[in-house]
């Protein structure tokens, strides 16, 4: 059996579907995958606008000045202590009311921006050609923060190991 890494659109059936889009809508998360053809059709512009970045953060400062003004509500069983959001309140609007929102509502988003994202961590973007680089780096400083903690519990035959381990990667990545 055959099976293909790409979906196709679920507008045309006929080509690949590279347009992902995500909506809260009445609560309920919706996604659509659509080819480039069918979004434009649909009034989705996936090229052609510049990100309006001064825009974005003026809304958000809007937003975060009204958070603050408004009084928080009475924080009742399933609502975030510090602003008093409920999850009601996260899906009808699409956004958080705080940053501790997010801690309060871990579990529902949790899956939402697995879904999304395939990881719950922003890593950022790495080139291409750094991407090797940066694993090295990462599994480097790992092993590092493992020694450290096997020296600090005193386990010297495990801390002797990883030394070994950090000295065998490749040269220039052991270095401090």
């Amino acid at each position: 059996m055959i099976f293909s890494r790409f979906m196709l659109c679920e507008s045309c059936h006929q080509k690949e579907a590279t347009v992902h889009v995500t909506q809260i809508v009445g609560g309920q998360v919706e996604k659509h995958h659509l080819c480039e053809a069918c979004a434009a059709a649909q009034g989705l512009d996936v090229h052609g606008q510049p990100l309006d970045l001064s825009g974005m953060l003026a809304t958000l400062k809007q937003q975060l000045d009204q958070v603050r003004e408004s009084p928080p509500a009475a924080a009742g069983p399933g609502a975030c202590p510090a602003c008093g959001t409920t999850r009601t309140d996260v899906l009808k609007r699409g956004r958080m009311g705080c940053d501790h929102c997010y801690e309060s509502f871990a579990g529902e988003i949790i899956p939402v921006v697995l879904s999304l994202q395939h990881s719950d961590q922003h890593l950022g973007k790495v080139p291409r050609h750094a991407s090797e680089r940066m694993k090295s780096s990462v599994e480097l400083a790992r092993l590092r923060r493992e020694l450290d903690r096997a020296v600090a519990s005193e386990n010297y035959e495990e801390a002797a190991q990883l030394r070994d381990r950090i000295k065998a990667l490749p040269a220039g990545e052991a270095a401090p």
